[in-house]
Formats: structure tokens, C-alpha cells, sequence
């Protein structure tokens, strides 16, 4: 099994076993969601919140990229700009891994009561890539294509903000945008196209080091 796989089914894991093991406290509010923004982008995006207090709220984001060149993120490509520099030989066949967040929330309510209100996080983003491409040097006439591979495990700082609002008693949503700074180890990414599981995509162009993400994360309150 590659690391990947392992990396969001331990979040899987961890995620059921705060359900199923121990008792939560009544006075917790605790719920899991699905950030529908990114399922455009072959992603699926997971929750699960543990507000021990209301201006405090833990966060375990697991997910799992199915294949990002193949998908169709039109909101990942407006956050990008885009730059003539190509994509400096590559053209990428397949993006895809597992990541996991942890972290947590400060929002600006006094009581569990309120229905609608602004938060403030920051996450630790850990992230593992698979990529395959073919590569070309187009310096060189009759350049024979290459068949690349490979896998990087790349760790971030993830801050987050939104809005929360209270659909039912039971559903809610957050919609916001997280902005994560990768560790150099991005740069080993094939190209200037780059995508990072948990962090989103970037034109880089040898530049970039902030990689955007917006979220509408759909939300079921735990009884």
C-alpha cells in the first residue's frame, strides 16, 4: 500500500474512532463535512470538528486527490495567475495522493447558540503527491520523450478564514478560502503547473509559494 493511501485511511481511522470510541461530553459540539469546492477537482475533502468550547474548535481534515490532471477545477485555475513560461517540457498524465490537516479554529461567538458567525484558523498540512508525466526537451530537436514518475511527501502551514452559517438544527455550512505555504520540497514537483493534495494548484513559473484553496464545506452536527 503507498504512503498516500495510508496517509487518508489513518485520517479515516482517527476520524470514526473519535465517534465510536469514549463519550463526548454533551456540552461539545462535534460534526463532520465535505468540502463540495474541491470534488470538481477529483478530490474528497473530509471533516471532523471537535468544539470543546464556543470560540474553540479542533479540526481533522483527511482527503485523498483521485487524479488532478484529469479534472476539471475551474476555481483552482482563477486563483492561479498564469504565466507564458509553459510548463517547461512536462505534460503531466497523472496527480494524485493523500493528505491530512490538523489544526484549529478560533470563532467569533460567545455560545453554541449563535447560527451564524466569522472564524479564524491555522492547520499543519501533511501531504503526499504521486505524479507521472512525459517530459520533452523541446531545446533539442528530435528530443525523444521521457516517461517520469514519482512520489514526494511535502508539509505545510495552512491558514484559514470564513463564515459559518446554520442551515437546520442539524446542517451547516463554512464557506472561506485557506491559503497554504509549502515546504521547498514542492519544488521537486515536475513543471510549473503545480498541485499539492490539501493545499490546491499553482502556476509557480519558479516563483509561487502560496497555494490557494476556497471552501463550501458542508456540515452535520453529531448528536
Amino acid at each position: 500500500m503507498r504512503l498516500s493511501h495510508k496517509i487518508i485511511l489513518s485520517g479515516i481511522i482517527i476520524l470514526l474512532s473519535v465517534k465510536v470510541s469514549g463519550q463526548v461530553q454533551e456540552k461539545w459540539n462535534h460534526s463532520i463535512g465535505i468540502n463540495l469546492l474541491q470534488i470538481p477537482a477529483t478530490t474528497l475533502d473530509l471533516t471532523y470538528e471537535l468544539a470543546l468550547k464556543p470560540a474553540y474548535t479542533l479540526i481533522l481534515n483527511p482527503g485523498y486527490t483521485m487524479n488532478y490532471a484529469n479534472s476539471f477545477d475551474f476555481i483552482g485555475y482563477l486563483l492561479s495567475p498564469h504565466f507564458d513560461c509553459g510548463n517547461n517540457g512536462y505534460s503531466m498524465k497523472k496527480q494524485s495522493g493523500g493528505f491530512i490537516k490538523l489544526g484549529m479554529k478560533y470563532n467569533f461567538r460567545k455560545s453554541f447558540e449563535k447560527r451564524s458567525y466569522f472564524y479564524i484558523g491555522v492547520l499543519i498540512t501533511n501531504s503526499m503527491i504521486y505524479e507521472k508525466a512525459e517530459f520533452a526537451d523541446f531545446e533539442i530537436q528530435d528530443s525523444q520523450v521521457e516517461n517520469l514518475n514519482h512520489q514526494i511527501f511535502i508539509i505545510g502551514l495552512t491558514g484559514t478564514a470564513g463564515y459559518n452559517f446554520r442551515i437546520t438544527d442539524q446542517l451547516g455550512a463554512d464557506f472561506g478560502a485557506q491559503i497554504s505555504a509549502p515546504s521547498k520540497s514542492f519544488r521537486d514537483l515536475y513543471g510549473y503547473s503545480n498541485y499539492i493534495p490539501g493545499m490546491g494548484y499553482m502556476e509557480t513559473c519558479g516563483n509561487g509559494i502560496i497555494f490557494p484553496i476556497m471552501v463550501l464545506n458542508l456540515k452535520y452536527k453529531l448528536r
